[in-house]
């Protein structure tokens, strides 16, 4: 049987790639087995809100600030976390009240959650809104019909990502936007994308942790007729991203629920797999790229240095061998035709 600590690996790993379905299957599947993990209710709540379904982000959080207070010990961190997933839930769900309580005591907790500035950005900016039409309702003369109360269509917006060894750049296709109705903030480790819609309504992409670090003042976004491109300049040249989104907090959150600090990633081995270890191999490997250039300059170096008997017998023995030997002694090469020797276990073919 799979264990609640595999289980949610699965989901933080099916998250980080973009699966939301799979990794909600994962976080359900652990949380039948043991309902008792906070981290598993706020990575599910964060799950939810990706897919849309608000209510039930907004549940998972209320079910992990219910077990904070059980709990005789919680990290703060997690416990300002849960503020903070109930007040994104509840701003989507357009209890902006409620989402104004939740994010001043996530600020209270612990200020420097990222996201969090956003967040409550966001949230006055629709208190202030409502205020504004709550104020204008009230200059209506009696009699008058008032306009019904709908809740604004929310337009599905796709986004790609790709990346160079510099760069990652994000594509958002949404047409004709206005450069007043669009906000993108950059961070070291986040981004925030609003756009105020046709419609009324907002479409926001809140990447709360990217995979890795990036270099603000030297990243930038361009608003293009069909899109908005962003480009983030990553502060580690040549690092390849898995995903957009990473988890720095994968590895407390795994030792709270009961298992390894190292992180776990699925695989169809049956033996686990040392990812650390195997990192370091392909570091390994690209020191041995390095030494096989190396050691062609080597020869490139020994041919130009060379007289011309040297030269014609490393031309003679390494052409005649078929790449296989390369000798500079020309009076040994000079006896005959250079027979290919193929390494050991290998037949050589013409």
């Amino acid at each position: 049987m799979t264990s609640v600590q595999d289980l949610f690996a699965l989901g933080s790993h099916a998250f980080a790639d973009e699966d939301y379905g799979e990794a909600l299957s994962f976080y359900t599947k652990a949380i039948e087995i043991s309902a008792t993990h906070v981290e598993i209710f706020l990575k599910r709540s964060a799950t939810f809100q990706k897919l849309g379904r608000d209510k039930e982000a907004y549940q998972d959080a209320l079910k992990a600030l219910e077990l904070i207070t059980e709990k005789p010990y919680v990290d703060i961190n997690i416990e300002a976390k849960a503020h903070l997933r109930k007040g994104v839930s509840a701003f989507h769900l357009q209890d902006y009240q409620t989402a104004k309580v939740a994010l001043e005591t996530c600020h209270t907790l612990s200020p420097n959650q990222r996201t969090l500035a956003n967040w409550m950005r966001k949230n006055e900016q629709e208190l202030a809104k409502r205020a504004k039409g709550i104020a204008a309702a009230s200059t209506l003369t009696l009699g008058a019909s008032t306009p019904s109360l709908t809740t604004p269509t929310i337009q599905r917006v796709r986004h790609e990502w790709f990346q160079n060894d510099s760069t990652v750049s994000i594509c958002i296709f949404i047409k004709n936007v206005k450069e007043e109705n669009a906000k993108v903030i950059i961070t070291a480790r986040t981004l925030s994308v609003t756009v105020r819609m046709p419609t009324g309504s907002d479409y926001s992409l809140e990447l709360e942790t990217l995979s890795h670090n990036v270099v603000p003042a030297e990243s930038k976004y361009e608003i293009l007729s069909t899109k908005i491109e962003i480009q983030l300049r990553k502060e580690r040249f040549g690092i390849k991203w898995g995903a957009l989104e990473g988890d720095d907090s994968n590895a407390g959150s795994m030792a709270n629920i009961g298992g390894s600090s190292a992180p776990i990633y699925p695989s169809s081995s049956r033996k686990a797999k040392n990812w650390d270890a195997l990192e370091r191999e392909a570091a390994m490997d690209e020191e041995k790229a390095d030494g096989d250039k190396a050691l062609n300059q080597l020869f490139a170096q020994i041919y130009k240095d060379a007289d011309d008997d040297t030269r014609r017998a490393m031309m003679k023995s390494f052409t005649e061998s078929n790449g296989t030997c390369l000798s500079t002694n020309w009076d040994e090469v000079s006896k005959g035709t250079v027979e290919t020797r193929p390494p050991e276990g290998m037949v050589a073919r013409k």
